[in-house]
């Protein structure tokens, strides 16, 4: 009798031995399930690790957007404000009453100019930022806000695509190029706007 209340015994505390081991089992294998060339967003449920890459975004105190790759929060840079260390080509003009309106952006155009270093497949996602930072640069608004705010705009698109999809990190990595390429090499752009024609396209 002894016997068979033991055995009878047994099987549950077995059958809850062999339960525990699944589900850590499952826990573990969980963990380490998001492919490697995607990303995690971090414990504030807005800054991300991209560990394929080894690149953080830090986000803006009021969680709208990403830093800069140089630091900067684009929502602190006023209309205006230029670079202290490359310059702003021909300086930035505050009375533009003399630089004609833009054109009228036209979907199918290709407004950005790929920089030579950093051809990407996401290029037609921001053709409307491309073009924002065009007719920023032609109203003379300043170059580091124009810059900032093309920042803006490529992480608002890139940021489309969700955090487990390897395309979000792709995106952010090369809209870190493009950034680069505008802060580093748009001094010789930055200047009014001469027609209504511009930004032209192609």
């Amino acid at each position: 009798m002894n016997r068979i209340t033991l055995r009878i015994a047994a099987v549950p505390l077995l059958a809850m031995t062999l339960m525990l081991a699944a589900a850590a089992a499952i826990v573990l294998s969980l963990s380490p399930a998001v492919p490697k060339a995607s990303a995690y967003v971090l414990a504030n449920g807005c800054d991300e690790y991209d560990p394929a890459h080894g690149i953080y975004y830090r986000c803006t105190p009021d969680r709208t957007t990403f830093y800069t790759p140089d630091g900067i929060n684009p929502n602190s840079v006023p209309i205006g404000a230029g670079y202290s260390s490359f310059g702003d080509g021909l300086g930035t003009i505050y009375d533009t009453g003399g630089i004609p309106p833009p054109a009228p952006y036209r979907a199918g155009r290709d407004y950005c100019s790929n920089p030579s270093f950093a051809n990407s497949k996401y290029e037609s996602k921001w053709q409307f930022g491309c073009y924002k930072h065009d007719v920023c640069y032609g109203s003379q608004r300043g170059r580091k806000y124009c810059d900032v705010q093309f920042w803006k705009d490529m992480v608002g698109e890139c940021k489309r695509f969700a955090w487990y999809n390897p395309d979000r990190y792709g995106c952010l990595l090369d809209a870190r190029l493009w950034y680069y390429a505008v802060r580093w090499f748009g001094a010789p752009s930055y200047v009014p706007r001469r027609t209504s024609f511009e930004p032209a396209g192609t």
